[in-house]
């Protein structure tokens, strides 16, 4: 059948079904409403890029009334002229979620109307219509539709630098030395601003101008004598220890520098990764041992080597000395990016007149410029010389456009960048999230934003449009190793699309080209950086004013650049996973520009500081009372023109310990690691709001300086950002401490769920780490609604994974190391997704990838049957305090048996019966494996496997909570998991804890409450919640935790940080993974692994009959509306409360004897109303519940 003729009969039949409906159905004033009309999760989404999108909505009647069901609906989707497009006619069934379009096609850059009416169980019908916009690539292919936009920027002589805020970098140059002379030294670091403020640093060093550098001294003094020339590196001024000798000596071999060329000219290039650097000379690098698992090369950083150190040194200043006597010749000056294409960031043009470069400005005897070489005569003083080689800012882009005289109807702003962009128009921002695009994997998947802009435009006039841009994830710092830095690109571009629709249906289309649009580099962004800060300079607004209007004279500027994505531009090449070894290439073949998928960043909250000390002069660090991520809003009144003022950002302050020394009050930053997160305002003079844009911190404390005195607290604000906008679930409880950990469970929800899951909001890392992820997932579904948010995290997953089908320890990004628990996370949370929202596509989508990842563990099966991750790096119990016990491939196997059967299932959801006869079959090989192997046959207890006992809460808990342990084992594996629960134990150090004190790590933590409490020791489960010494969940809250720490002693009031300065977040969510047993056990608030979604779930509460909790109440939204339970313990009864949406039934286990008595709304319960008795088993009376509000008595 032809395509013409098919879409005919479709428009017949769904005309005919529209009358035969319209005629006969009566909207009547029922007992109920529909409220959250949603297309894929989303309210009224523009730009939706899919060519069959869900639909949702949800049944609300009275809470009091029972058994309100749906017992049919009927879609109706309309195109922008009317015309119906998709009818599905009434439909009898109940679902309301995921409902999948099956219309014409639709047409890109479309709205679609549509209704949704139905019929309730006493046939009463309500509607309700809401609206879609489709988006500019509905196949997902390519780009889609741009009407020939192109992305613009700068040029290569745009790229911005500040010295002071460069740790990862290289510098090339050209030495020579004058007959007759030995030595000459280039100079970098020098003059960095938080060596010179004894506030700034570790060791309270307060240098005066020129007094701390790092000094690399060609030294050819040797070469005559028959030994070899080399680079002395010294220090001064980064430590209390340096001295004035050399740190080392770089050797250079005689093939490189030898006597017949020792006076020649030399090429010297340095690069230097967060302090640790390499040598070239003439071209050869210079041979150096490993200083750490990543890296090769000479430290020169006084705090630690690489990114896991507050890092030294920036590029700074840089400059050039002799010692008296000397002469030498420096040219070809230039600093460049460390990661390829190594484009320049700062060098200096030849010229033949005067010279007017960075070195001008303070003239030194001894120290000249002619034709392009920085000459130097040491003669009886020696010469030293220093400058600054900062320039440039973050990138302006505008432009002009006219607008008819003729009435509006629409406008869409279509815009993406690489990098990050806020858009204005007419002098107006458009939208208020953060960061867009957001990250995803850019080379393969990028993200566009679609705004209705029909307000900002001014018919019959000028308009004007602009964006500011920033480095975001493509450009700059990203992930804790240097060699990432500027992972996508160099620079940053824009693309966008403006589609005016005049009422009278022509259009008129705008777009981002080099002829119609300008570009300024001298932006009041110095600089916008996610781990370096943000510096912005006020005094650059006055050349702004009004910048986004057509009344700006444009004229300064300068045309716009068409900035390709190419080997000049950006990284093109292959990269090898530190941990496998697997090549990877990174190019942009198979780029996709789709539209927005899932929530962006925005404002959440704003939180007030709570208060302020003044912990030095003119030091003064508010606390505002809460972890979080975000950035300040801080009001200065009357400033004064100039002055610089500087914030850092930071999760804790030194104690007053012993170990905190001369730091003592002042901010941590020490786990901030290689991230300056630093910001730095200068003022214009007057009232002015400090609000950074372009960069965010996790943090509780602000340090200030540059005040003279203390600013009102009121002046000081916290705005939140996150992409979680609302919390989907609670939890509290008689027990105030229970009561915190849920709250910090929520709080680093928020933090980490900030355009990816990241593991932390605040060091160099924040990155999406699979192991976090995968054992936080089941609670994050609880806490907020993460269907479309994880469903983008797992499009990264696929675009990162590997041609072997392993999924990436980290992504976006990739590399890092995990191993296969890290690795799970590609199987883990398609399942969770899918468990939660009862949305099948999400496993459709993820399939393959989820079938080439099996395949990948089954070629890491060795000849013993043991997966072989052959690397140290495959982690097992993270940060457990029995790491050591657990032995890792025993948790891999655990999570292989896990693995295969998520696989199986999700074969068989999807109908693959050939793939799940085979997924069944590996999954009961495997599972017997591991019984037959890591579990003694006599005693049954777990083992390694040399034979040697495990016997841990973790190697019990986890098989257990999975199903991994054989129907024989399971009531040995129970009973030994309580014993191991409830014995003192001792750590990894030798330290011997309590009872009840939690020895689970990341993996084990995820899944010790389901295993207790499946297996009759809820009462152990809530002891474990409930202890409040080291380790327990409630530890870190008795010491003031508010959010969800890495560490569960990150830090104690006794001994301070431990030791771990270095890796210790303090927020961290992957302990916080108790929260899923808090909402399914404590509250008893299940899935339905029969029905997912929700519309039939569990409610099993497990009240703390033996312990201090006496009564917890709470709620999750679902996708079919609000799930209430509650319950609490009195001397003689207990009470139970619980909440049935509309549209959704339980089935209810009440904990009871079976000759007690059960009131239900004051009265005996009896059947009918609502409420069904199925059965009486293991200790509970089970029931179904309709929807509706119930209270129950159980009398003791």
């Amino acid at each position: 059948m032809g395509m013409k003729l098919r879409q005919i009969i479709l428009i017949s039949f769904f005309i005919y079904s529209e009358f035969c409906f319209s005629s006969t159905a009566i909207v009547s004033a029922a007992d109920f409403s529909l409220n959250n009309l949603e297309v894929e999760h989303m309210v009224q989404p523009l730009g939706l890029d899919i060519k069959e999108p869900q639909f949702s909505w949800m049944m609300q009647g009275d809470k009091a009334a029972r058994g309100i069901s749906q017992s049919a609906y009927q879609i109706v989707v309309k195109d922008k002229h009317g015309t119906i497009v998709w009818n599905t006619g009434k439909i009898a069934n109940a679902d309301s979620i995921g409902i999948k379009y099956g219309g014409l096609p639709l047409v890109p850059e479309s709205r679609y109307n549509w209704t949704v009416k139905v019929w309730n169980q006493k046939n009463e019908v309500q509607e309700k219509s809401s609206w879609f916009e489709t988006g500019l690539n509905l196949a997902r292919s390519g780009s889609g539709n741009w009407d020939n936009a192109t992305w613009i920027g700068g040029n290569d002589q745009d790229l911005p630098l500040h010295s002071q805020s460069l740790s990862v970098f290289r510098v090339k140059y050209v030495v020579q030395i004058s007959s007759g002379s030995q030595k000459a030294s280039f100079i970098l670091g020098a003059n960095d601003s938080r060596l010179m403020d004894k506030n700034k640093n570790l060791y309270n060093l307060k240098n005066a101008t020129d007094k701390s550098y790092i000094k690399l001294e060609f030294d050819i003094s040797r070469v005559n004598a028959g030994g070899e020339a080399c680079i002395n590196i010294y220090r001064q001024g980064y430590s209390k220890t340096d001295t004035l000798t050399p740190l080392t000596s770089i050797v250079i071999p005689h093939g490189i520098v030898s006597a017949e060329n020792q006076n020649a000219k030399h090429n010297i290039e340095v690069s230097s990764n967060f302090g640790i650097f390499n040598f070239w000379v003439d071209g050869t690098q210079i041979e150096l041992p490993r200083v750490n698992f990543w890296t090769t090369g000479y430290n020169v950083n006084p705090v630690g080597p690489g990114g896991d150190y507050i890092s030294f040194p920036m590029v700074a200043d840089i400059g050039f000395s002799v010692n008296k006597g000397e002469q030498a010749n420096f040219s070809n000056l230039q600093i460049l990016n460390y990661r390829a294409p190594q484009n320049a960031l700062f060098t200096e043009p030849e010229t033949t007149g005067d010279y007017k470069g960075i070195f001008s400005h303070k003239p030194v005897n001894g120290f000249t410029v002619q034709d392009g070489v920085y000459r130097l005569n040491g003669s009886a003083n020696g010469v030293f010389i220093t400058a600054d080689p900062s320039h440039g800012s973050m990138p302006l882009l505008r432009s002009t456009f006219a607008v008819k005289n003729k009435e509006i109807a629409s406008a869409r702003l279509y815009a993406t960048a690489r990098g990050i962009y806020e858009f204005y128009i007419n002098g107006k921002r458009v939208g208020n999230d953060y960061f867009s695009p957001g990250l995803t994997q850019y080379n393969i998947t990028q993200l566009y934003q679609t705004y209705d802009v029909t307000n900002f435009l001014q018919g019959g006039k000028e308009n004007a449009m602009g964006a500011q841009l920033a480095e975001g994830w493509w450009s700059g710092a990203i992930t804790f190793q240097g060699e990432n830095w500027n992972y996508f690109g160099d620079r940053q571009s824009l693309m966008a699309k403006l589609v005016i629709t005049y009422r009278d249906g022509t259009k008129d289309v705008v777009t981002t080209n080099p002829k119609n649009w300008k570009f300024y580099g001298q932006s009041p962004v110095v600089l916008g950086s996610f781990f370096q800060g943000e510096v912005y300079d006020a005094r650059k607004e006055k050349d702004l004013k009004a910048w986004t209007t057509s009344s700006y004279s444009d004229a300064k500027w300068q045309q716009a650049s068409v900035v390709p994505v190419d080997a000049h531009t950006a990284f093109i090449g292959s990269w090898a996973h530190c941990m496998t070894g697997t090549v990877t290439e990174h190019n942009y073949d198979n780029f996709t520009l789709v539209g927005q998928m899932g929530p962006s960043v925005t404002n959440i909250l704003t939180l007030g500081a709570q208060g302020v000390n003044e912990v030095r002069p003119g030091v003064f660090i508010y606390d505002m009372g809460q972890n979080m991520a975000g950035v300040p809003r801080i009001v200065i009144k009357n400033g004064k023109a100039g002055t610089k003022i500087v914030l850092r950002y930071a999760e804790m302050i030194y104690p007053d310990h012993e170990k905190s020394g001369e730091n003592k009050g002042m901010i941590m930053l020490e786990n901030i690691r290689g991230a300056l997160t630093q910001d730095t305002y200068i003022l214009k003079g007057g009232d002015e709001i400090i609000e950074p844009h372009f960069t965010y911190h996790g943090y509780r404390y602000i340090e200030i300086t540059g005040i003279e005195k203390a600013l009102p607290l009121a002046a000081v604000k916290g705005t939140v950002l996150s992409s979680i906008s609302k919390i989907t679930a609670d939890y509290g409880s008689s027990n105030d401490d229970v009561n915190r950990l849920w709250q910090n469970i929520v709080w680093s929800s928020r933090a980490n769920f900030l355009s990816i899951p990241t593991d932390c909001p605040q060091r160099n890392e924040r990155m999406g780490w699979s192991g976090d992820l995968s054992v936080f997932s089941r609670t994050a579904s609880y806490v907020a609604d993460t269907d479309q948010f994880l469903r983008r995290h797992l499009q990264a997953l696929r675009d990162l994974q590997d041609k072997n089908g392993r999924f990436g320890d980290i992504a976006p990004i990739g590399n890092g190391f995990g191993g296969f628990l890290w690795g799970s996370v590609g199987m883990t949370v398609p399942w969770e997704l899918y468990q939660q929202y009862g949305d099948k596509s999400v496993l459709t989508d993820h399939y393959a990838a989820m079938k080439q990842y099996i395949s990948y563990l089954d070629t890491k099966v060795n000849s013993k049957g043991l997966l072989d991750e052959a690397t140290i790096l495959g982690l097992g119990d993270w940060l457990g305090p029995e790491y050591s016990k657990n032995e890792p491939v025993f948790l891999w196997t655990v999570y292989h048996v896990y693995d295969l059967w998520i696989m199986a299932n999700t074969a068989t959801v999807l109908g693959h019966t050939d793939d799940a006869a085979i997924y069944w079959q590996k999954y009961n090989e495997r599972k017997k494996f591991f019984n037959e192997t890591f579990v003694d046959r006599t005693v049954h207890k777990t083992i390694q496997t040399d034979g040697l006992l495990m016997d841990t809460q973790t190697s019990y808990a986890v098989p257990l909570a999975l199903g991994v342990f054989s129907e024989e084992n399971i009531p040995y594996a129970a009973k030994y998991l309580a014993e191991a629960c409830i014995r003192k134990n001792t750590d990894d150090n030798k330290i011997e804890h309590k009872p009840y004190a939690l020895m689970t790590g990341f993996i084990g933590t995820a899944w010790i409450g389901k295993a207790l409490s499946d297996n009759g020791y809820a009462d152990i489960a809530y002891k474990m919640l409930e202890n409040e010494d080291y380790p327990s969940w409630l530890y870190p809250v008795k010491q003031g935790a508010t959010t969800i720490w890495e560490r569960l002693d990150s830090y104690t009031k006794d001994r301070g940080f431990g030791g771990n300065n270095s890796m210790n977040s303090f927020n961290h969510y992957s302990f916080g993974a108790v929260g899923a047993w808090l909402c399914n056990y404590s509250l008893g608030i299940q899935r339905d692994p029969a029905a997912p979604g929700f519309q039939h779930f569990i409610l099993q509460p497990q009240p703390d009959f033996k312990g201090g909790l006496t009564n917890a109440h709470g709620y999750y939204d679902s996708s079919y509306g609000r799930i209430e339970s509650a319950w609490k313990i009195d001397d003689d009864s207990w009470s139970y409360n619980a909440a049935i949406p509309a549209n959704t039934t339980a089935t209810l286990y009440l904990p009871m004897d079976k000759k007690t008595s059960v009131f239900e709304n004051g009265k005996l319960l009896q059947k009918g109303n609502g409420v069904t008795f199925i059965k009486y088993e293991n200790g509970r009376a089970v029931y179904q519940l309709e929807s509706g509000t119930y209270r129950f008595e159980i009398k003791k």
